[in-house]
């Protein structure tokens, strides 16, 4: 297959039509005249076909000259047009926005209200999901998250860490009996939460580093669900710990040896060349969801 000449060739036989002579051109050009009357030369010969008439003052172009000269045209408008696009992704968050949260509870929060009203030009698109999903694969440029990423080559920050203890209304320990130690959990209805894999945890961590088996009485992908299910005094579950203080009637158990530690992150894959909208929404969010937690 022939190989045709390089773009760039375009670009400098625009400039020597618009100029009218090879010296000027190749002044604008930052290039030796020699050097452009070469590549010139090399152009026609490649192509095979004349496209400017030389005189010793003048340039002409022949029928195939001017073709080419009008599509040099519409690549550098083109051209230009790309870099003037590429430009705005400098200063102004545009363009589509892809977060992925894994409860609808972060998904109604006020932040993306906000930060669509701030932020006009960014096309929102919000996935909620506990599944781990490959961010790349799936295009989702920022994802928050519990737990482990085990991927070491994303960008991941930290936005949270809390500890979670297993408990129970004091309504549920009256109906059942308070368990007396880690061991006997498993003959208590347990409300079980689906981990981000799929998978049940049907085993609690104990600070020993060895865990304990439960018996699900209600299994579950949906943190609030579980959270709601406890406070109904359905069964004993692992709740964070400010959850104390929102209901009383809440009794942890054994949070010296049964000790669950979840850490909420921030995802994301770029940080040298990251794109302004994406970067305003770390900024924005990272705050937003530590004092949303806080008072969650």
């Amino acid at each position: 297959m022939a190989r045709f000449p390089s773009a760039d060739r375009l670009l400098e036989f625009k400039a020597i039509v618009e100029a009218g002579n090879i010296s000027q051109a190749s002044e604008q050009l930052g290039l030796t005249r020699p050097t452009l009357s070469r590549r010139l030369t090399e152009l026609e010969d490649a192509l095979d076909l004349r496209l400017l008439q030389r005189t010793t003052r003048e340039l002409y172009l022949t029928p195939a000259g001017k073709e080419l000269y009008m599509r040099a045209e519409r690549i550098a408008a083109d051209i230009e047009t790309t870099w003037q696009v590429m430009k705005q992704h400098d200063h102004e968050p545009r363009g589509p926005l892809k977060i992925s949260v894994p409860e609808s509870e972060f998904a109604a929060a006020p932040l993306f209200t906000d930060f669509a009203l701030e932020f006009p030009k960014v096309e929102l698109d919000v996935v909620v999901t506990n599944r781990r999903t490959d961010i790349r694969e799936a295009g989702i440029d920022v994802a928050l998250v519990f737990g482990d990423v085990t991927d070491s080559s994303l960008i991941v920050k930290s936005i949270f860490t809390n500890k979670n203890f297993a408990m129970a209304t004091r309504g549920y320990l009256e109906r059942k009996g308070t368990p007396q130690s880690p061991k006997d959990l498993e003959a208590h209805d347990c409300i079980v939460l689906r981990g981000s894999d799929g998978l049940p945890q049907l085993r609690w961590p104990l600070t020993s580093g060895g865990s304990v088996k439960v018996h699900p009485r209600m299994l579950t992908a949906g943190f609030l669900l579980m959270v709601q299910a406890v406070n109904k005094g359905l069964g004993i579950g692992v709740l964070p710990q400010n959850m104390l203080t929102k209901n009383p009637e809440l009794v942890a158990l054994f949070p010296e040896s049964l000790c669950r530690v979840s850490q909420l992150k921030l995802v994301y894959v770029e940080r040298k060349y990251q794109q302004p909208h994406v970067r305003a929404f770390i900024e924005r969010s990272e705050q937003f969801w530590k004092t949303w937690l806080l008072s969650w």
